[in-house]
Protein backbone atom coordinates (compact mmCIF):
# COMPACT_ATOMS: atom_id res chain seq x y z
CA UNK A 1 0.00 0.00 0.00
CA UNK A 2 3.14 2.27 0.81
CA UNK A 3 5.18 1.38 -2.22
CA UNK A 4 1.37 2.28 -4.33
CA UNK A 5 0.91 5.45 -2.77
CA UNK A 6 4.52 7.04 -3.50
CA UNK A 7 3.83 6.34 -6.95
CA UNK A 8 0.79 8.34 -6.97
CA UNK A 9 2.71 11.14 -4.65
CA UNK A 10 5.99 11.19 -7.46
CA UNK A 11 2.98 11.16 -10.54
CA UNK A 12 1.35 14.19 -8.36
CA UNK A 13 4.11 16.33 -7.51
CA UNK A 14 5.24 15.69 -11.51
CA UNK A 15 2.29 17.53 -12.63
CA UNK A 16 2.29 19.74 -9.60
CA UNK A 17 6.02 20.62 -10.61
CA UNK A 18 5.08 21.13 -14.52
CA UNK A 19 2.40 23.85 -13.91
CA UNK A 20 4.87 25.40 -11.24
CA UNK A 21 7.61 25.88 -13.89
CA UNK A 22 4.82 27.00 -16.16
CA UNK A 23 3.52 29.47 -13.68
CA UNK A 24 5.12 30.92 -10.82
CA UNK A 25 9.10 30.42 -11.39
CA UNK A 26 12.00 29.91 -8.80
CA UNK A 27 11.96 32.91 -6.45
CA UNK A 28 12.04 30.88 -3.11
CA UNK A 29 15.55 30.09 -1.54
CA UNK A 30 16.33 27.24 0.37
CA UNK A 31 19.12 27.03 2.81
CA UNK A 32 19.91 23.44 3.50
CA UNK A 33 22.20 22.86 6.74
CA UNK A 34 23.87 19.26 6.75
CA UNK A 35 26.07 18.54 10.14
CA UNK A 36 28.45 16.10 9.01
CA UNK A 37 29.99 13.60 11.29
CA UNK A 38 31.24 9.74 10.69
CA UNK A 39 28.34 9.01 8.17
CA UNK A 40 30.61 8.44 5.08
CA UNK A 41 28.85 5.22 4.57
CA UNK A 42 26.33 7.48 3.27
CA UNK A 43 26.56 10.86 2.37
CA UNK A 44 27.42 11.14 -0.91
CA UNK A 45 23.67 9.31 -1.06
CA UNK A 46 21.99 12.25 0.46
CA UNK A 47 24.55 15.14 -1.62
CA UNK A 48 23.57 13.17 -4.37
CA UNK A 49 19.71 13.74 -3.75
CA UNK A 50 20.48 17.39 -3.36
CA UNK A 51 22.27 17.82 -6.25
CA UNK A 52 19.68 16.26 -8.39
CA UNK A 53 16.73 18.27 -7.17
CA UNK A 54 14.32 19.54 -9.88
CA UNK A 55 14.40 22.91 -8.06
CA UNK A 56 17.40 25.01 -8.45
CA UNK A 57 17.43 28.01 -6.02
CA UNK A 58 18.86 26.57 -3.38
CA UNK A 59 22.11 26.59 -1.48
CA UNK A 60 23.76 23.64 1.02
CA UNK A 61 25.80 24.13 3.82
CA UNK A 62 28.07 21.11 4.99
CA UNK A 63 29.52 21.49 8.42
CA UNK A 64 31.66 18.86 9.12
CA UNK A 65 32.29 18.72 13.02
CA UNK A 66 35.54 17.07 12.68
CA UNK A 67 34.33 14.12 11.07
CA UNK A 68 37.22 11.12 11.56
CA UNK A 69 36.10 9.43 8.36
CA UNK A 70 36.01 10.75 4.77
CA UNK A 71 32.68 12.25 5.35
CA UNK A 72 34.86 15.77 4.77
CA UNK A 73 36.80 14.71 1.67
CA UNK A 74 32.87 13.33 0.02
CA UNK A 75 31.52 16.55 0.66
CA UNK A 76 33.95 18.46 -0.41
CA UNK A 77 33.57 16.60 -4.34
CA UNK A 78 30.20 18.12 -4.60
CA UNK A 79 31.62 21.60 -4.06
CA UNK A 80 34.08 20.96 -6.71
CA UNK A 81 31.38 20.17 -9.19
CA UNK A 82 28.46 22.61 -8.32
CA UNK A 83 28.67 26.00 -6.48
CA UNK A 84 25.62 26.12 -4.75
CA UNK A 85 27.71 23.83 -1.91
CA UNK A 86 29.55 25.08 0.62
CA UNK A 87 32.12 23.54 2.81
CA UNK A 88 32.98 24.18 6.57
CA UNK A 89 35.11 22.93 9.11
CA UNK A 90 35.11 22.92 12.72
CA UNK A 91 38.92 23.27 14.47
CA UNK A 92 37.38 21.36 17.14
CA UNK A 93 33.82 18.41 17.22
CA UNK A 94 31.24 20.39 18.85
CA UNK A 95 28.30 18.59 18.48
CA UNK A 96 25.22 18.45 16.20
CA UNK A 97 23.54 21.57 17.84
CA UNK A 98 26.93 23.77 16.53
CA UNK A 99 27.03 22.45 13.89
CA UNK A 100 23.58 23.78 12.48
CA UNK A 101 24.15 26.59 14.96
CA UNK A 102 27.06 27.40 12.02
CA UNK A 103 25.01 26.59 9.36
CA UNK A 104 21.91 29.21 10.57
CA UNK A 105 24.76 32.16 10.53
CA UNK A 106 25.80 31.53 7.13
CA UNK A 107 22.55 30.48 5.54
CA UNK A 108 21.70 33.41 2.89
CA UNK A 109 17.89 31.42 2.00
CA UNK A 110 14.19 32.41 2.64
CA UNK A 111 13.25 28.93 4.40
CA UNK A 112 15.96 27.19 6.27
CA UNK A 113 15.55 22.69 6.01
CA UNK A 114 17.77 20.73 8.43
CA UNK A 115 18.63 17.62 6.82
CA UNK A 116 20.60 14.65 7.85
CA UNK A 117 23.22 13.31 5.74
CA UNK A 118 22.32 9.89 6.79
CA UNK A 119 18.70 9.76 5.08
CA UNK A 120 17.77 10.01 1.50
CA UNK A 121 15.79 12.86 -0.29
CA UNK A 122 12.68 12.44 -3.04
CA UNK A 123 13.93 14.67 -6.11
CA UNK A 124 11.20 17.04 -5.47
CA UNK A 125 11.74 17.99 -2.32
CA UNK A 126 12.16 21.53 -2.76
CA UNK A 127 10.20 21.86 -5.70
CA UNK A 128 7.23 20.81 -4.18
CA UNK A 129 7.82 22.65 -0.97
CA UNK A 130 8.71 25.95 -3.21
CA UNK A 131 5.20 25.47 -4.78
CA UNK A 132 3.63 25.44 -1.59
CA UNK A 133 5.00 28.09 0.08
CA UNK A 134 4.62 30.01 -2.84
CA UNK A 135 0.30 29.50 -3.04
CA UNK A 136 0.81 29.71 1.31
CA UNK A 137 4.03 31.40 1.98
CA UNK A 138 3.74 30.31 5.96
CA UNK A 139 6.03 30.21 8.63
CA UNK A 140 6.60 26.61 9.11
CA UNK A 141 6.06 24.06 6.50
CA UNK A 142 6.07 20.19 7.44
CA UNK A 143 6.06 17.24 4.90
CA UNK A 144 5.47 13.92 5.26
CA UNK A 145 7.90 10.64 5.75
CA UNK A 146 8.59 7.34 5.93
CA UNK A 147 11.23 5.34 8.41
CA UNK A 148 12.87 2.99 7.01
CA UNK A 149 14.30 0.09 9.15
CA UNK A 150 16.92 -1.76 6.83
CA UNK A 151 19.44 -4.75 7.11
CA UNK A 152 23.33 -3.99 7.19
CA UNK A 153 23.14 -4.58 3.48
CA UNK A 154 20.57 -1.43 3.00
CA UNK A 155 17.36 -4.01 2.42
CA UNK A 156 14.31 -2.34 3.29
CA UNK A 157 13.09 -4.62 6.31
CA UNK A 158 10.43 -2.58 7.46
CA UNK A 159 8.70 0.68 6.26
CA UNK A 160 6.20 3.31 7.84
CA UNK A 161 4.59 6.03 6.79
CA UNK A 162 4.07 8.69 8.85
CA UNK A 163 1.78 11.24 7.25
CA UNK A 164 -1.19 13.80 7.22
CA UNK A 165 -3.57 11.06 6.99
CA UNK A 166 -2.33 9.79 10.29
CA UNK A 167 -4.22 12.73 11.65
CA UNK A 168 -7.35 12.19 10.19
CA UNK A 169 -7.28 14.89 7.46
CA UNK A 170 -8.73 14.19 4.42
CA UNK A 171 -6.80 16.57 1.92
CA UNK A 172 -3.58 16.55 0.57
CA UNK A 173 -2.66 19.42 2.53
CA UNK A 174 -3.35 21.63 5.34
CA UNK A 175 -3.07 25.09 6.17
CA UNK A 176 -4.00 27.65 9.11
CA UNK A 177 -3.15 30.79 10.06
CA UNK A 178 -5.44 30.08 13.14
CA UNK A 179 -3.67 29.57 16.46
CA UNK A 180 -6.10 27.52 18.00
CA UNK A 181 -5.84 25.52 14.76
CA UNK A 182 -1.53 25.23 15.13
CA UNK A 183 -1.80 24.30 18.83
CA UNK A 184 -4.11 21.15 18.27
CA UNK A 185 -2.08 20.34 14.89
CA UNK A 186 1.28 20.53 17.25
CA UNK A 187 0.05 18.28 19.65
CA UNK A 188 -1.30 15.73 16.64
CA UNK A 189 2.15 15.66 15.17
CA UNK A 190 3.61 15.18 18.39
CA UNK A 191 1.64 12.07 18.56
CA UNK A 192 2.44 10.79 15.27
CA UNK A 193 6.56 11.60 16.12
CA UNK A 194 6.05 14.11 13.23
CA UNK A 195 6.52 17.39 15.30
CA UNK A 196 10.21 16.74 17.13
CA UNK A 197 12.63 15.94 13.97
CA UNK A 198 13.91 19.34 12.67
CA UNK A 199 14.57 17.46 9.08
CA UNK A 200 10.90 17.08 7.59
CA UNK A 201 9.79 21.01 8.14
CA UNK A 202 10.69 24.07 6.06
CA UNK A 203 11.54 26.95 8.61
CA UNK A 204 11.09 30.68 7.82
CA UNK A 205 14.85 31.80 8.41
CA UNK A 206 13.34 35.38 9.18
CA UNK A 207 11.36 33.94 12.66
CA UNK A 208 15.05 32.19 13.39
CA UNK A 209 17.47 35.06 12.88
CA UNK A 210 15.12 37.91 14.62
CA UNK A 211 14.71 36.21 17.63
CA UNK A 212 17.82 34.28 17.75
CA UNK A 213 16.85 30.86 17.88
CA UNK A 214 19.55 28.08 18.06
CA UNK A 215 20.11 24.71 18.86
CA UNK A 216 20.58 24.11 22.61
CA UNK A 217 23.77 22.10 23.41
CA UNK A 218 21.74 19.33 25.18
CA UNK A 219 22.03 15.95 23.70
CA UNK A 220 19.05 13.98 22.58
CA UNK A 221 16.29 16.37 22.75
CA UNK A 222 18.12 19.24 21.18
CA UNK A 223 15.52 18.70 18.14
CA UNK A 224 11.91 19.27 19.91
CA UNK A 225 13.32 21.88 21.67
CA UNK A 226 14.24 23.90 18.50
CA UNK A 227 11.02 23.14 17.32
CA UNK A 228 9.06 24.21 20.09
CA UNK A 229 11.10 27.72 20.14
CA UNK A 230 10.10 28.46 17.14
CA UNK A 231 6.45 27.28 17.44
CA UNK A 232 6.59 29.66 19.90
CA UNK A 233 6.86 32.57 17.15
CA UNK A 234 4.51 30.92 14.35
CA UNK A 235 1.42 32.23 13.15
CA UNK A 236 1.27 30.10 10.20
CA UNK A 237 1.42 26.68 9.32
CA UNK A 238 1.15 24.07 6.65
CA UNK A 239 1.21 20.35 6.44
CA UNK A 240 1.87 18.34 3.71
CA UNK A 241 0.70 14.55 3.23
CA UNK A 242 3.33 14.46 0.18
CA UNK A 243 6.37 11.67 1.37
CA UNK A 244 9.50 13.64 0.36
CA UNK A 245 11.85 12.42 3.50
CA UNK A 246 13.35 8.96 3.94
CA UNK A 247 14.59 8.50 7.25
CA UNK A 248 17.06 5.73 6.61
CA UNK A 249 17.68 3.30 10.11
CA UNK A 250 20.22 0.77 9.74
CA UNK A 251 21.92 0.33 12.62
CA UNK A 252 24.49 3.17 12.20
CA UNK A 253 25.38 5.76 14.87
CA UNK A 254 22.80 8.92 14.25
CA UNK A 255 24.54 12.77 14.85
CA UNK A 256 22.05 12.68 17.98
CA UNK A 257 22.15 9.06 19.12
CA UNK A 258 25.03 7.07 20.20
CA UNK A 259 24.87 6.56 23.95
CA UNK A 260 22.23 7.72 26.50
CA UNK A 261 23.11 7.42 29.92
CA UNK A 262 20.04 10.00 30.91
CA UNK A 263 17.83 8.97 28.69
CA UNK A 264 14.93 9.09 31.26
CA UNK A 265 15.61 12.67 32.21
CA UNK A 266 16.24 14.03 28.67
CA UNK A 267 12.58 12.39 27.55
CA UNK A 268 11.21 14.05 30.63
CA UNK A 269 12.81 17.54 29.59
CA UNK A 270 11.10 16.81 26.50
CA UNK A 271 7.33 16.33 27.53
CA UNK A 272 7.60 19.40 30.51
CA UNK A 273 8.90 21.58 27.32
CA UNK A 274 5.46 20.52 25.65
CA UNK A 275 3.39 20.74 28.60
CA UNK A 276 4.81 23.91 29.51
CA UNK A 277 4.05 24.99 25.78
CA UNK A 278 0.82 23.82 25.94
CA UNK A 279 -0.08 25.33 29.15
CA UNK A 280 1.03 28.69 27.92
CA UNK A 281 -1.07 28.35 24.86
CA UNK A 282 -3.81 26.92 27.71
CA UNK A 283 -4.86 23.76 25.27
CA UNK A 284 -3.24 21.66 27.75
CA UNK A 285 -6.91 19.95 27.28
CA UNK A 286 -7.44 16.08 28.05
CA UNK A 287 -6.42 15.00 24.49
CA UNK A 288 -3.41 16.34 24.87
CA UNK A 289 -2.69 15.22 28.34
CA UNK A 290 -3.39 11.93 27.06
CA UNK A 291 -0.61 11.83 24.37
CA UNK A 292 1.88 13.24 26.91
CA UNK A 293 1.16 10.87 29.10
CA UNK A 294 1.65 7.95 26.63
CA UNK A 295 4.89 9.56 26.13
CA UNK A 296 5.72 9.33 29.81
CA UNK A 297 5.31 6.07 29.97
CA UNK A 298 6.83 4.93 27.03
CA UNK A 299 9.86 6.50 28.02
CA UNK A 300 9.47 4.84 31.45
CA UNK A 301 9.02 1.38 30.11
CA UNK A 302 11.74 2.25 27.49
CA UNK A 303 14.16 3.49 30.62
CA UNK A 304 13.90 0.45 32.48
CA UNK A 305 14.96 -2.02 29.37
CA UNK A 306 17.30 0.34 28.89
CA UNK A 307 18.62 -0.23 32.76
CA UNK A 308 18.07 -3.72 32.07
CA UNK A 309 20.65 -3.61 29.01
CA UNK A 310 23.30 -1.53 31.19
CA UNK A 311 23.21 -4.43 33.65
CA UNK A 312 20.97 -2.75 36.56
CA UNK A 313 19.89 -5.61 39.37
CA UNK A 314 16.15 -5.66 38.81
CA UNK A 315 15.91 -4.79 42.62
CA UNK A 316 18.10 -1.75 41.76
CA UNK A 317 15.17 -0.99 38.92
CA UNK A 318 12.22 -1.18 41.24
CA UNK A 319 13.95 1.26 43.70
CA UNK A 320 14.70 3.51 41.00
CA UNK A 321 10.43 3.22 39.58
CA UNK A 322 9.40 3.72 43.11
CA UNK A 323 11.72 7.11 43.17
CA UNK A 324 9.96 8.10 39.90
CA UNK A 325 6.56 7.46 41.14
CA UNK A 326 7.41 10.18 43.60
CA UNK A 327 7.77 12.69 41.28
CA UNK A 328 5.41 15.45 40.14
CA UNK A 329 5.21 14.17 36.48
CA UNK A 330 4.18 10.87 37.02
CA UNK A 331 1.32 11.89 39.67
CA UNK A 332 0.27 14.64 37.12
CA UNK A 333 0.43 12.38 34.19
CA UNK A 334 -0.77 8.98 35.48
CA UNK A 335 -4.15 10.13 35.56
CA UNK A 336 -4.54 10.90 32.06
CA UNK A 337 -3.22 7.72 30.34
CA UNK A 338 -6.09 6.75 27.68
CA UNK A 339 -7.84 3.59 27.78
CA UNK A 340 -7.95 0.70 24.93
CA UNK A 341 -4.82 0.03 23.10
CA UNK A 342 -3.29 -3.22 23.96
CA UNK A 343 0.24 -1.77 24.15
CA UNK A 344 -1.19 0.71 27.11
CA UNK A 345 -2.61 -2.04 28.81
CA UNK A 346 0.31 -4.45 29.12
CA UNK A 347 2.96 -2.16 29.37
CA UNK A 348 1.97 1.05 30.50
CA UNK A 349 -0.76 0.49 32.92
CA UNK A 350 1.16 -1.28 35.31
CA UNK A 351 3.36 1.12 35.17
CA UNK A 352 0.22 3.57 36.41
CA UNK A 353 -0.76 1.22 38.92
CA UNK A 354 2.70 1.03 40.72
CA UNK A 355 3.30 -2.37 39.64
CA UNK A 356 6.56 -2.62 38.82
CA UNK A 357 7.66 -5.78 39.19
CA UNK A 358 5.21 -6.71 36.41
CA UNK A 359 6.56 -3.64 34.24
CA UNK A 360 10.05 -5.25 34.69
CA UNK A 361 9.26 -8.98 33.76
CA UNK A 362 7.82 -7.13 30.36
CA UNK A 363 11.18 -5.15 30.13
CA UNK A 364 13.02 -8.06 30.54
CA UNK A 365 10.45 -9.69 27.42
CA UNK A 366 11.34 -6.62 25.42
CA UNK A 367 14.91 -6.63 25.80
CA UNK A 368 15.20 -9.84 24.56
CA UNK A 369 13.02 -9.81 21.70
CA UNK A 370 15.32 -6.48 20.91
CA UNK A 371 18.71 -8.05 21.46
CA UNK A 372 17.17 -11.85 19.54
CA UNK A 373 14.62 -10.36 16.99
CA UNK A 374 15.26 -6.88 16.00
CA UNK A 375 12.52 -6.81 13.13
CA UNK A 376 9.60 -7.93 15.55
CA UNK A 377 11.21 -5.44 18.18
CA UNK A 378 10.62 -2.86 15.15
CA UNK A 379 7.32 -3.11 14.27
CA UNK A 380 6.14 -4.01 18.04
CA UNK A 381 7.57 -0.31 19.28
CA UNK A 382 5.46 1.51 16.30
CA UNK A 383 2.87 0.43 18.56
CA UNK A 384 1.36 3.12 20.12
Amino acid sequence: MIVAKFCLIDNCCNFFSFWYDVIMGENIKFSVIMPTYGVGDYIGDALGCLSMQTYENFEVIIVDDCSPDNSGQIARSFTEKDDRFFYIKHETNQGVSCARNTGIARATGDYLLFLDPDDLYERDLLRVCAAALERNPVDLLVYSFTEDYRTPDGKIDFMKGITLDLMDYEDDMVTTKDPATIHKIAMQMEEITMLGYPWNKCFKADIIKENHLEFQQIKHVEDILFNCDFLDYTTSLTVLNDVLYHYRNQGQSRLTGGEINDYFKLQKIRIQRIYDQQQSWKTCDFDALGILSKEYFRSFQSAMVRKLESGMKGVDIIKWCNEEAESEIYNELKRYLPEGSTTIKLLYKPLTEGMFGTALRRARLMKYTKNHFPGVFNRAKQLR
